[in-house]
């Protein structure tokens, strides 16, 4: 009987254990942790009168960066809150810093939300700068010293800028008060984890169906092109080397980067997949040479008026990505790169498998083919 009594409870235990690792919603001190696929610097608990999420410090993801409280502002403001940045939810007049979220804000029907942005000199969305243009929406300046007066006459909700590490704090915006969103996104190592971010902003715009949908087809979209790579990978992994010389110096992206997990996925062998990186390293020109010259593709970024063509490209001749006329470029002037490819990784990787996988080029979004 004891034999049986134990043997019952372990299974039940073994049940509990499975249902809290099957990616539903579980219930802790904290509320309910509502569950996130991909993205590992966030966690987010519905604790009923208000919503709590914890950003991670990208550097020291054993501290946390910043904790927010999310409020309905409908709603009054809960009694004995735990610590943490106020946010009263949806956001209304908020001052947006980088053109990559301004972009993702008009994708979420949210443009009327924003009072503020800054870098207006690259902003490409037109309802954006249509809004600076009849003064909806004031230009800050540069994201880099924006004007912190004209910040802090607006009075707004939400400050959504980019954390840099040992940055200091924000001046003037923490003296005043004012709720400063840290978009730690950028330092997701995994595309889709960067991508799962949609989610948290649809819930700070009032856009959480919008959202959720948007991201549930870039996953759809990301694991179709991934699953298309597995059935066209035989033997053919081209080596891919990626970027180009400034001045004494070459940045590829590290083995861990984003950048260099795309380029696995899509089929791959890039040529610095072995550095535990996760950004950029740079290299001196003999260095990148002595391990890219053999190389079979070769890609790149460049911001230029004018396509560049091989002919500019005459320092590389010993290249034999060069000589096979295999080195495929984009101008980032030309198209929507820096602004699409955060949130939508599977943009990118359609890209990368067509050109690793020699098909449909004409189809290609960001990148082309060198011209001679």
């Amino acid at each position: 009987m004891m034999r049986r009594t134990i043997e019952v409870l372990t299974l039940l235990l073994l049940m509990l254990l499975l249902s809290n690792c099957n990616g539903k919603e579980n219930k802790t001190n904290d509320g309910t942790l509502i569950p996130f696929k991909y993205a590992q610097l966030i966690k987010l608990w519905d604790c009923g009168e208000y919503k709590k999420l914890e950003i991670k410090n990208p550097w020291d993801t054993a501290s946390l960066l910043q904790t927010y409280l999310l409020v309905d502002k409908s709603q009054p403001t809960p009694k004995n809150l735990p610590k943490g940045v106020i946010l009263r939810t949806p956001l209304e007049k908020s001052v947006v810093y980088t053109t990559v979220h301004c972009t993702l804000l008009q994708e979420l029907d949210a443009v009327q939300s924003i009072a503020g942005i800054c870098d207006f000199e690259f902003m490409q969305q037109k309802a954006i700068i249509e809004g600076c243009k009849n003064g909806t929406i004031v230009d800050l300046g540069n994201s880099m010293g924006p004007n912190k007066e004209k910040i802090i006459d607006l009075n707004p909700d939400g400050i959504f800028l980019s954390p840099f590490e040992n940055s200091g704090g924000h001046g003037d915006l923490d003296k005043f008060g004012l709720p400063v969103f840290e978009c730690a996104d950028y330092m997701e190592t995994e595309a889709l984890g960067r991508s799962e971010w949609i989610r948290i902003y649809g819930l700070l715009f009032g856009k959480k169906e919008k959202a959720d949908s948007i991201f549930n087809e870039v996953e759809k979209a990301f694991e179709q092109i991934q699953a298309q790579v597995q059935a066209d990978s035989t033997s053919h992994h081209p080596t891919l080397l990626y970027g180009l010389r400034y001045g004494d110096t070459w940045y590829v992206p590290g083995g861990n980067s984003y950048m260099a997990k795309l380029f696995k996925t899509a089929g791959a062998q890039y040529l610095f997949a072995d550095t535990p990186n996760s950004g950029a390293i740079p290299y001196s020109f003999e260095t990148v040479y002595e391990k890219g010259y053999n190389a079979d593709l070769w890609l790149f970024l460049y911001n230029g008026k004018e396509e560049m063509t091989y002919k500019e490209m005459d320092f590389y001749y010993q290249f034999k990505s060069f000589q096979e006329k295999e080195i495929y470029a984009c101008n980032t002037s030309k198209t929507p790169y820096f602004d699409e490819i955060p949130f939508h990784p599977e943009r990118l990787l359609i890209d990368l498998y067509q050109i690793i996988h020699q098909k449909n080029e004409d189809s290609l979004h960001y990148y082309k083919r060198l011209v001679e």
